[in-house]
């Protein structure tokens, strides 16, 4: 199944909070660099039960140090818009539109600045941005491979940064039943992306591919993982991808891992990277 461009869903509408919902999150997972260091960054914040839940997680490469920051705010305590993109709560701040973001945030040895710029086609899961979610509905689209700019300041220390960053705007409303799923946002390089969902954990996935050109791809796929590293494989994309994970934020029931990805699609060689959530497990 193809698509030039979904149009189910208003992208640039739907960055602003929706009260109508039962769960609200805006995601966004990083990849930036300062010269031979690497900075993998998580900043992700939803509103759901009458509170904003909000992290903000960092790793460094080679070395390995990690952050992290985890607030839970009442409603009073954080702003969260309706009319555009605007969340502050204790630890983080996000704004912008579909072309330009600010988000920032702190962790317990760092901070985190970075603006966000839009140059490709917007990734809507299941080609329409809607799909079903355990009894109920979901609303999902990304802005998956936003050039990044900014900087991290660790232990006094201020990196300018630079690199790729994946959004994910998300929405639930309806569900009977407590989400277990594990879900991949890859960036393959070359504008290719890949979206992929497995609410089954047995492996059995479904993904969506989003192509430079903005056409979108929806296929089965086969998931495999065990100890950190897992192969990805897409039989219509002729596609088998080594995606090797390392912890970025953890806690109880949920679970978030950078991902280094390499292998083979459409015959040629790739290499790239991700970000892996796993929840309810």
């Amino acid at each position: 199944m193809t698509t030039p461009r979904p149009t189910l869903i208003d992208a640039a509408r739907a960055l602003a909070a929706n009260s109508a919902v039962d769960a609200d999150s805006w995601w966004f997972g990083a990849r930036l660099h300062d010269d031979e260091k690497v900075f993998w960054v998580k900043i992700h914040a939803m509103e759901m039960n009458g509170a904003c839940l909000s992290t903000v997680a960092l790793l460094r490469e080679p070395d390995g140090q990690t952050g992290a920051g985890h607030a839970i705010d009442t409603e009073a305590g954080a702003m969260v818009s309706a009319d555009s993109l605007e969340v502050k709560t204790s630890i983080l701040t996000l704004s912008g539109d579909l072309d330009e973001l600010a988000v920032s945030g702190a962790t317990d040895t760092a901070s985190i600045r970075l603006t966000l710029r839009r140059e490709g086609p917007v990734l809507y899961n299941g080609g329409a941005g809607v799909f079903p979610f355990f009894g109920g509905t979901t609303g999902q689209y990304a802005l998956p491979g936003l050039t990044t700019s900014g900087t991290i300041t660790v232990d006094g220390v201020t990196h300018q940064v630079g690199g790729r960053t994946w959004f994910d705007r998300q929405w639930v409303s309806g569900t009977t039943e407590a989400p277990r799923f594990t879900w991949l946002g890859l960036d393959l390089g070359a504008g290719r992306y890949l979206s992929v969902w497995d609410t089954g954990g047995d492996g059995t996935s479904w993904l969506t591919e989003l192509k430079p050109d903005g056409s979108h791809l929806i296929t089965r796929a086969r998931r495999t993982d065990r100890d950190g590293h897992g192969v990805l494989t897409v039989p219509s994309l002729d596609a088998s991808l080594d995606i090797t994970r390392r912890e970025l934020f953890a806690t109880q029931g949920a679970y978030t891992g950078a991902c280094q990805v390499t292998g083979t699609l459409a015959g040629e060689a790739i290499s790239g990277h991700g970000f892996t959530d796993v929840i309810g497990y």
